[in-house]
């Protein structure tokens, strides 16, 4: 299982406040612990009996990172596969030290086009200088001037 070492986890706080409504959230990022919460609120009070599955694209995605996420609500299962992908961006954005100034090219990028980071978002989203809200995630980059 890939450890999320950059993704927020629950505090005592968080943990007693779920105990209050019957939610086991120890060890838990605070997305899926979130998600749960919001799961009980769907269930409990408002009475939704189905929360929905994560799609099969989601279940294979996480099971590649060694989670197993079919049982899961759509809910906790999206949380999941958000805090795997942004774990990614914040370790792309740490292994190439990537920062504002830095020249990189996306993976994705048919023309190859260098392009300069202006600033990245805490969910590893990069964003370009001149780019007219050019973005892309850090996971998807390459430095070039290391």
């Amino acid at each position: 299982m890939k450890e999320l070492v950059h993704i927020a986890k629950v505090d005592a706080r968080q943990v007693a406040f779920g105990e209050k409504l019957g939610l086991k959230l120890e060890g838990t990022t605070i997305s899926v612990a979130t998600a749960r919460i919001h799961d009980a609120i769907d269930s409990a009070f408002f009475g939704i009996a189905d929360l929905g599955s994560p799609t099969q694209k989601q279940i294979a995605l996480a099971a590649k990172f060694g989670y197993e996420i079919a049982r899961l609500s759509r809910r906790e299962g999206d949380a999941v596969v958000d805090d795997i992908l942004t774990e990614l961006n914040l370790e792309a954005i740490e292994d190439q030290e990537l920062a504002p100034g830095v020249r990189v090219r996306n993976i994705h990028d048919a023309l190859d086009t260098a392009r300069l980071i202006s600033s990245i978002g805490p969910d590893g989203t990069v964003y370009f200088r001149g780019g007219n809200g050019k973005r892309a995630w850090a996971r998807s980059l390459r430095r070039l001037d290391a």
